[in-house]
């Protein structure tokens, strides 16, 4: 069960962690550009608590908060590297 608990908490960090780069009017990740919903940050939002939550019973509190945090900045650090890898991808194809 901590495993799964483990997997879970670390998927919805990261899926919570690129929703709200995608949300975010810079990114370059889709085509269309950011949501078009004005509170397109609610679902990452929730996805990145839960993630905390399923972490906290399986480490010390403070732990938790740290893989929490490390988690949603390596998402943050390599969501603007893989958007503007996806662009160039694009824009080469176009071309």
């Amino acid at each position: 069960m901590n495993l799964w608990l483990g997997l879970a908490g670390t998927l919805a960090g990261i899926i919570g962690g690129l929703l709200l780069y995608v949300a975010s009017p810079q990114q370059q990740l889709r085509a269309a550009g950011p949501w078009p919903t004005r509170h397109a940050w609610w679902p990452g939002t929730l996805l990145v608590l839960l993630s905390l939550v399923a972490l906290w019973p399986l480490l010390a509190p403070l732990e938790a908060i740290t893989t929490w945090l490390m988690l949603l900045m390596l998402v943050w650090l390599l969501a603007p590297f893989l958007g503007a890898w996806r662009a160039r991808v694009r824009a080469g194809r176009s071309a």
